[in-house]
């Protein structure tokens, strides 16, 4: 069996990959990614031979959940004045389950059962939460220029 480091280190890149996913700032990031190798340690005897990855990004997601239940939700129909939203942000404005089931899926590449398994769900609810999560991201990005176009009349005259 191996210990702790050398289970855990290949893992590395994709947990904070993950957990900047979930936080903009990046010391954010990375106490959530310490907390949760934190919580892995001290589970670390009674895991057996589970998946190392698997099992990190399950407590990540708790914790997430944790935090940011427990924190006032930001306004997401504010715009800050932003002509074009990027990616992060978008993420931001997302529940964090629907944030937590897209990034699994799209940036970590796992599969539907391994997503579905982090998130402690079924696969066919995972299957039901994926497209409404894709929308809502199609709907946070397109909104500075739905609204563009609801202010601005380009069209001055017919003939």
């Amino acid at each position: 069996m191996k210990n702790f480091s050398e289970a855990v280190l290949p893992h590395l890149p994709s947990l904070r990959r993950f957990a900047r996913g979930h936080c903009q700032d990046v010391d954010a990031a990375d106490l959530l990614v310490l907390t949760t190798l934190k919580k892995l340690r001290a589970r670390w005897l009674w895991m057996g031979h589970s998946n190392v990855r698997l099992s990190a990004l399950s407590l990540m997601c708790g914790l997430v959940d944790g935090q940011l239940s427990a924190t006032p939700s930001a306004d997401h129909s504010e715009n800050h004045g932003q002509k074009v939203i990027g990616p992060a942000t978008a993420l931001s404005k997302m529940a964090p389950f629907q944030r937590s089931s897209i990034l699994l899926t799209s940036v970590e590449r796992l599969s539907h059962r391994e997503a579905a398994q982090v998130l402690d769900i079924s696969e066919g609810e995972l299957l039901r939460l994926l497209p409404q999560a894709r929308e809502q991201l199609r709907l946070i990005v397109e909104a500075p220029f739905r609204q563009t176009l609801i202010k601005g009349h380009y069209l001055r005259r017919v003939k």
